[in-house]
């Protein structure tokens, strides 16, 4: 991506309006976002997005990719796509405050493992949560991409069993679902952004976290917490993550462009998943190497705390279907 590129499309957001019928004949330019670095599949994602789409010059739409949250946190970013500054994004944790629903596929235990995570993405549950995404937020869902298998990592004692997290100050993302779910388990539950976590296990501001596997190897993480949970036994989360833009902003396109972008998303969330799958097969035993130690957890134990947060969404959401269909979709 060229400098003159990026300034062009930071500068000049007004351009996208020849979706609207205006005679210019610059090609439309996406700016899309990320909190995630290289190395993510996030970003991997985003690229081939990127390349899919300006191999295609009848698409005639230019893709500009920012990551590392060089253009906001995720909050920020969800914002910013509402606003029109940016086009493209990865709900995340912090988009349930806007789109309440997402909370579902945030609830810990719920989703295990990415054969389950595909099936509700793929099938008619991820259909019906992207519309009421759209109706609560405005986003448009493109798709899903994955965000892979989150353990539990802690800094100075192995999680076996709900009895091993009382008290301890847990990083979560800033999301209702994930705070009562810690709270539920007897843990602290602490929100802190995704670039602070490090760092605030190294000083003590938290003791552990539940990140996804790749950025534990990525954000380094297990160099202050060198204890986690067999995401293999059982996931914390596995939820899909939408890949969203303003729904207003994508039906002003021209239905040409529109399908150059539903291809080349399909295109490119087959590549996020196949990265996350492919690093996650590799990642234990390097994780190993690197001193962590991997346990298993009373599994019925956990089920026993979440089930009554399982519950409270599944009511306040109007969701007790969608709870027993996504157990159900378990292959």
């Amino acid at each position: 991506m060229t400098l003159d590129k990026i300034l062009t499309g930071l500068s000049a957001l007004a351009f996208v309006a020849v979706a609207g019928g205006s005679a210019a004949a610059d090609p439309v330019l996406l700016q899309a976002a990320t909190i995630a670095n290289e190395g993510f599949p996030y970003v991997d994602g985003l690229r081939k997005f990127e390349e899919v789409i300006e191999a295609r010059p009848e698409c005639e739409i230019d893709v500009n990719v920012h990551i590392g949250g060089s253009l906001g946190n995720e909050r920020e970013i969800n914002e910013a796509i509402l606003e029109g500054t940016i086009h493209l994004g990865i709900g995340a944790g912090s988009m349930a405050n806007l789109a309440p629903i997402y909370n579902l596929f945030q609830i810990p235990f719920l989703i295990q493992g990415q054969a389950h995570m595909a099936a509700v993405a793929d099938g008619p549950i991820g259909k019906e949560v992207a519309g009421l995404i759209e109706k609560q937020a405005g986003f448009r869902v493109l798709n899903w991409f994955s965000t892979g298998d989150s353990p539990l990592e802690t800094v100075k004692a192995p999680v076996k069993s709900p009895a091993d997290l009382v008290g301890v100050k847990m990083r979560v993302i800033p999301n209702p679902a994930l705070v009562d779910a810690m709270k539920a388990l007897g843990a602290n539950p602490t929100p802190m952004a995704y670039g602070e976590v490090y760092t605030g296990l190294k000083q003590g501001v938290v003791e552990g976290a539940h990140l996804d596997v790749i950025s534990v190897q990525n954000l380094k993480i297990f160099e202050v917490a060198k204890f986690m949970t067999d995401w293999e036994q059982i996931t914390f989360l596995s939820e899909p993550r939408p890949v969203i833009m303003k729904a207003t902003f994508f039906d002003s396109l021209p239905t040409k462009q529109q399908a150059c972008i539903r291809e080349a998303m399909d295109e490119a969330t087959a590549h996020e998943r196949k990265v996350f799958l492919d690093k996650m097969t590799a990642i234990r035993a390097e994780l190993v190497k690197q001193g962590v130690t991997i346990t298993k957890v009373d599994v019925g134990a956990f089920l026993d705390k979440i089930r009554p947060v399982w519950a409270k969404y599944a009511k306040d959401l109007n969701a007790e279907k969608l709870v027993e269909r996504i157990t159900a979709a378990k292959p």
